[in-house]
């Protein structure tokens, strides 16, 4: 799983030019700009001047407090940094605060002294800067100083434009991590195998560790269904077997973060949806099979397969039991783990999800569509050089800059298979592991999942990786799971105003849930569970749940008018 992981970390959610994993075609080109040959040649000889042979010094800004490209703008020959400055003229001042980003920056705009280049990820930051007038539509930037630009020429996928635009009223950002219908024209796959990701990629689920399998004797085509899942923890925990002298672990939750994930992980398994009976928005929590993910919790608890600790252990803790060997089973987020053989001694394997004893089946929410990227870069309207930003801008984003800053140099940190995939070397695995000194794959705003996905080539069947992209998909590949369309509730995070009577209502509704889920979950018999969890349901009317679910459903529906569908209640007939 490990390097898998490593993939979608570099990019992998969503891939190399339309003639497949060669270098041919031009899609990814940006005029003005040195080539790919002529960086490599001019770090051998130690030039990193620009083209006019002058190097300018840009400010580059974000609130990514745990983004660390390299502090030191190194142009020694075989440096990132280096090619970078040779293609583009420019070296960068990094301004990365350790805390508070978003404030740091609304004092900059208050007070007109804008870095030139601005990479975040807050959305009200971002309306800010909009609203303030101070940054470039990047239309009309690329238009005024690189016109012949490739992202001004079908480089730059327009589902997720039009996305930006709808949220900021122009093209004012670059997106990081492209993953789009349109990004995959630009950059296709190389292979169907990463298709499976995107039609059915998801990190909420369910890991069995094999060693602690083979020990008990279990195996995974009997752990289907609720009975079978019980059955097996109970023989773990009637088990007097140890490991370094503890106990062996049944069930692993998700920590702190147990009430988003592992709760949500059992929605999805038990089949619970936004939707109610009737077509309209409803809140997870009120769905009557998150009342069944409750009690399958409670139930947990209640037969001392579950340590009630567990839900106040945080994400190190979760890595720390996991990498014991002493867990069977976890459920939750599969990306909080580190479950992979480099870190726990053992493989893991996913069997998608637990089917209810009710006979609801389960569900997976999927946006295949376009997602408006991850970390957005905005440009000063009142920076240095613009000139060179907007030829940095579009080469750092040309198949060239993506292979130059992602995959490092041909030869050394690299090689192509007979394909012309990317396949990375020892060395540029071990620059990787060092980009905070390298910058090799530290450039994260450029990162592009289409353009991984292009280029690298898929694992071999069997192959670690390959397990791992199983696990990643064994929800969505159950013949029982419906997958339905999340991107017609996935609402914009500006849709309600938190000052807002609507808005102090959800927040006060958010910080009620986490602690009455609690206190369902940790109740000691079955009628004290229904009079908490039917004191649950009437607080949430008392909060006003109707409105909230009332703006949210009208959003919905007109997202459903705009495009045509609408989601039906996977479990309509079972209520």
């Amino acid at each position: 799983m490990k390097n898998w992981k490593k993939i979608t970390v570099l990019g992998l959610s969503a891939i190399m030019m339309l003639g497949g994993c060669g270098n041919g075609g031009d899609s990814g080109s940006s005029s003005g700009t040195s080539t790919g040959q002529d960086t490599e040649e001019g770090q051998e000889a130690g030039d990193t001047t620009g083209a006019d042979g002058d190097i300018d010094k840009v400010t580059w800004f974000s609130d990514v407090n745990f983004w660390n490209p390299p502090t030191k703008w190194d142009t020694t020959q075989d440096t990132i940094m280096g090619g970078i400055t040779k293609a583009t003229g420019l070296e960068f001042e990094m301004n990365i605060p350790a805390e508070d980003g978003a404030t740091k920056l609304a004092l900059m705009i208050v007070n007109g002294e804008l870095p030139d280049i601005i990479s975040i990820t807050d959305n009200n930051t971002m309306k800010e800067l909009v609203e303030s007038g101070k940054v470039w539509d990047l239309q009309e930037f690329l238009t005024q100083y690189d016109p012949e630009s490739h992202l001004l020429n079908g480089g730059y996928p327009e589902d997720v434009k039009e996305l930006q635009v709808e949220r900021d009223g122009g093209w004012y950002a670059f997106a990081s991590h492209l993953n789009s219908p349109d990004s995959r024209e630009i950059f296709p796959a190389c292979d169907e195998y990463y298709t499976w990701d995107i039609q059915y990629g998801e990190n909420y689920g369910i890991l069995w560790n094999d060693t602690v399998l083979q020990e008990f004797d279990l195996k995974v085509e009997d752990l289907k269904t609720e009975e079978q899942v019980l059955a097996a923890f109970q023989k773990v925990k009637e088990s007097d077997k140890t490991v370094d002298g503890a106990s062996y672990i049944p069930i692993l939750v998700d920590g702190n973060v147990y009430h988003e994930a592992t709760l949500r992980t059992l929605e999805y398994f038990f089949g619970a949806m936004p939707i109610d009976d009737e077509g309209n928005y409803q809140d997870w929590i009120q769905a009557p099979e998150s009342k069944h993910a409750l009690a399958f919790l409670n139930k947990l608890v209640r037969e001392g397969y579950l340590d009630a600790n567990q839900f106040t252990i945080d994400n190190a803790g979760v890595k720390s039991y996991i990498t014991s060997g002493r867990v069977l089973c976890f459920i939750g987020n599969k990306a909080n783990t580190n479950a992979d053989s480099d870190h726990s001694g053992t493989t893991w394997t996913s069997t998608g999800a637990i089917l209810s004893s009710e006979g609801t089946m389960p569900v997976l929410p999927k946006n295949t569509e376009a997602g408006a990227g991850w970390i957005q870069t905005f440009i000063s309207k009142d920076c240095k050089n613009p000139e060179k930003i907007a030829k940095w801008l579009s080469w750092m984003s040309s198949e060239e800059g993506l292979t130059w800053c992602i995959y490092g140099i041909e030869g050394k940190d690299f090689n192509r298979d007979e394909n012309g995939c990317i396949v990375m070397t020892d060395e540029g695995d071990k620059r990787t592991l060092d980009y905070v000194n390298t910058g090799l794959t530290a450039w994260w705003p450029f990162h592009n999942t289409s353009f991984t996905q292009h280029v690298i080539p898929a694992p071999e069947e069997g192959s670690e990786d390959y397990l791992g992209m199983l696990n990643q998909t064994a929800l969505g590949r159950l013949e029982e799971t419906t997958v339905f369309n999340s991107a017609l509730i996935a609402f914009p995070s500006t849709l309600i105003d938190p000052s807002s009577d609507v808005g102090i209502a959800k927040a006060q509704i958010d910080n009620y849930l986490v602690g009455q889920i609690s206190t369902i979950v940790m109740t000691k018999d079955d009628a004290s569970f229904e009079a908490e969890y039917n004191k649950l349901l009437e607080q949430l009317n008392t909060l006003d749940i109707a409105e909230v679910n009332a703006t949210y459903d009208a959003w919905y529906k007109e997202k459903c008018e705009s495009r045509g569908e609408s989601l039906t209640n996977a479990n309509k007939d079972k209520h």
